[in-house]
């Protein structure tokens, strides 16, 4: 067998037979290679192994979970002993306690991270062994196994440790699922709040052809507020990510009815996205439809709705703007930057156009203190229908 390391952070010199039952809280400190290399019986490390994952103790169960990495370091140079580690892994994430499972979730995003720069044949490996595990425990009966796997997921999508033919053919799916209108209230929540966070890691491709209905469908939920208010607070990534011929088309249409929820959060969240939206429209959309529907927030019943149509004023504005002229350009994540296209000294156009836009930003600036401050609706309301009707 492999030499591992016998040494323990708390300095205890043995284990007994019965793995860490004796150390309590203790045995946190306790390196996992030590306590499968205790040679107290005729078993192999691997043995040892096999014995204490599938363990009639929930505390032994819950510490070879928390020390699969560990493992797997010491395995991970043979072959044969690799590929009993991750099937004692896929055994292990079947597991009835609900803690063990929590804690084999939380070290898969490491345990990938060192396969994908140890392992030449990483993909076929995390394809075949953890990503089930993940997509599984999106559907946990356990809240909290449910959200470590959905934590997963976004770092196993953040590092690009996932392929595309994983994500369309597992992932997606499952969050399709879920989704469906005959879904478990708790369950669609989840999955269309972990949909509009996969979204802007996904190619336009696969959220055309796999999301889009579904999106749509979700943000005409009438039983579930919940629901459209999270597919309102993300409606400007699908619009990024899909373009403008699908925005005008199919989003526009679902937008112009969260604009008028009853709810007011929603309308508030549509009023705080509004800038993203109408990047991705034509001027004629933008100067036709968009215009009239902002206005309409701006004169909102709500309070809080007009304070965040008021503070996204400026930037609405912004994208009526022709970047040749102001020199400037505005994106998605409402960053601003100098256009490649502005050369030389501004002209007395550029001059105008700048001092409109700063102008505007200016009466609508959010407060510099922690609370927001409402702007008063009668004094500004009558100027900004006008301003928006000119453009």
């Amino acid at each position: 067998s492999p030499g591992l390391s016998l040494y323990f952070e708390d300095g205890h010199d043995d284990l007994d037979d019965f793995g860490f039952d004796e150390y309590g809280s203790e045995c946190d400190g306790i390196r996992i290679t030590a306590f499968l290399d205790a040679g107290q019986d005729n078993l192999t490390p691997l043995g040892r192994l096999e014995k204490y994952a599938f363990s009639e103790n929930v505390f032994n169960r819950q510490i070879v979970a928390r020390g699969l990495l560990d493992v797997l370091r010491e395995f991970s140079d043979n072959e044969n002993d690799f590929i009993s580690v991750m099937e004692t892994v896929a055994r292990m994430s079947e597991d009835g306690e609900p803690t063990v499972r929590a804690e084999l979730m939380e070290q898969v995003p490491n345990i990938a991270m060192f396969l994908h720069e140890n392992r030449p044949n990483f993909p076929e490996a995390f394809s075949r062994y953890l990503v089930p595990i993940v997509v599984r425990y999106l559907t946990d009966p356990n809240n909290q196994v449910r959200k470590t796997s959905q934590a997963a997921l976004l770092v196993l999508l953040e590092q690009g440790l996932m392929s595309k033919a994983d994500m369309e053919g597992k992932v997606c799916p499952v969050l399709l699922e879920l989704t469906e209108p005959s879904s478990d209230d708790d369950y669609k929540i989840e999955a269309v709040a972990i949909m509009c966070k996969l979204v802007t890691m996904l190619t336009k491709d696969t959220v055309e052809h796999l999301l889009l209905l579904r999106f749509c469908e979700l943000c005409s939920d009438v039983r579930l507020f919940q629901v459209r208010k999270v597919c309102a607070a993300n409606f400007g990534e699908f619009c990024s990510i899909l373009g403008q011929e699908a925005t005008e088309k199919l989003l526009m249409p679902k937008f112009f009815d969260l604009c008028s929820d009853s709810l007011w959060g929603i309308r508030k969240a549509c009023a705080e996205c509004f800038m993203v939206v109408s990047n991705c429209t034509s001027p004629e959309v933008r100067r036709t439809k968009l215009s009239p529907l902002f206005i309409n927030l701006i004169s909102d019943q709500s309070r809080w709705v007009r304070q965040a149509a008021f503070q996204s004023l400026g930037r609405f504005i912004s994208t009526f703007a022709n970047p040749s002229i102001t020199g400037l350009n505005f994106y998605a994540d409402e960053s601003l930057s100098e256009s490649n296209d502005s050369t030389g000294s501004p002209t007395s156009d550029e001059l105008s156009a700048r001092s409109e836009l700063s102008l505007t930003d200016a009466q609508i600036s959010d407060s510099p203190s922690s609370s927001p401050v409402l702007v008063d609706d009668s004094e500004h309301s009558s100027e900004v229908r006008g301003r928006l009707c000119s453009y």
